[in-house]
């Protein structure tokens, strides 16, 4: 049985492509079976921090990657390949193939976006099959989006029939997806994740489990503060925190530089708790202070009245991006170059 596992955001975590993809292998008897890891609520850079530990808990033999339905577009190009290369780095470690999958997100303008561009690079350059559902349905127009689409984004079941439909189509006999292992392999890991839990004194008591994944999390009451020791100088890229009733902002300082950062972790679907990823660039850090505030954000619930009690902060990860080696710097190097020579000649194939 091959095993594809489609990894994203929401729309890959909420039923809708996947079950349609499997319910057209069983019709046609064909040994495949399509698993999910969806990560609503986070982005590039937690996917590419956790996926050693995504890929550990969801074994498989193809990967198809759906990462451009959040809010990757708040990068620029260059960063947007960071996280992209640590990520398929991971995949070819493994000897994985990959595809990667473009579905439509509502609000984006996609006469003049760069995702297209991007995958039509790592296509031509890597020889990374893909689907590209977005644009064609953003030229469907808005009555077809509404039939498709509940709010632009997430799947209505016309959506998720004509998703999974495709997908199938694409994978029912995966596309070859691994010209670009032997030019990845070698890529250093550039972003790393240090669990709280592994921290001496600190007491991770409150577990939240996704796609097989256990995430502890620290809790912070109303009022209190925490110091994270990070043992050297390391450079802060972002959280992984928890939205939900009883959140509210929480204040993430560098003791050392007084530089500090406020997180809101609350939004209007904080009826319910989930994790979500959030920035904060601290360059070197060697602590960090997190401070659990009073206030309850003014925002308005989608369903439900807003829990009024004292605010409780959850912090289960912070992430790095790495301080490489000599030999690293070297490796990255010689794949930034290679990449840059193949566009200035016009893609020719790796």
């Amino acid at each position: 049985m091959l095993r594809v596992l489609c990894l994203g955001y929401s729309v890959t975590e909420l039923p809708g492509y996947v079950e349609r993809a499997n319910a057209l292998a069983a019709a046609e008897g064909r040994p495949v079976t399509f698993l999910r890891s969806g990560w609503g609520g986070h982005s590039l850079p937690s996917i590419a921090g956790l996926i050693d530990a995504i890929l550990d808990a969801c074994p498989c033999d193809h990967v198809l990657l759906e990462l451009f339905t959040g809010n990757v577009r708040y990068f620029d190009g260059a960063t947007m390949r960071d996280y992209l290369d640590d990520i398929l780095a991971a995949t070819a470690r493994r000897n994985l193939p990959v595809a990667f999958l473009n579905l439509h997100q509502g609000g984006v303008d996609y006469a003049a976006e760069p995702v297209a561009g991007l995958l039509g690079e790592y296509r031509a350059l890597y020889g990374i099959p893909y689907l590209d559902l977005a644009a064609p349905v953003a030229a469907a127009g808005a009555g077809d989006i509404t039939y498709l689409l509940k709010d632009g984004t997430h799947v209505a079941p016309a959506g998720a029939e004509l998703y999974g439909t495709l997908v199938y189509a694409l994978m029912r006999a995966p596309p070859p997806g691994r010209a670009y292992i032997d030019r990845f392999r070698g890529v250093p890991v550039r972003f790393e994740i240090l669990p709280l839990r592994t921290l001496p004194g600190l007491e991770c008591g409150f577990a939240l489990h996704r796609n097989g994944l256990p995430l502890h999390f620290l809790e912070i009451p109303e009022g209190a503060s925490v110091e994270i020791p990070l043992g050297r100088p390391r450079h802060v890229i972002g959280l992984l925190v928890t939205y939900g009733p009883r959140a509210g902002t929480l204040m993430v300082q560098d003791p050392a530089t007084g530089r500090d950062r406020a997180i809101t972790a609350y939004d209007a679907f904080s009826y319910y708790t989930r994790s979500v990823y959030r920035s904060a660039v601290f360059p070197a850090a060697r602590s960090l202070t997190i401070t659990q505030t009073a206030a309850l954000p003014d925002v308005a619930l989608r369903k439900g009245e807003p829990d009024r009690g004292p605010r409780l902060g959850r912090v289960s990860h912070i992430f790095f991006r790495r301080r490489l080696g000599l030999a690293e710097r070297v490796a990255l190097l010689r794949h930034r170059l290679l990449r840059n020579l193949r566009r200035l000649m016009g893609f020719p194939r790796a």
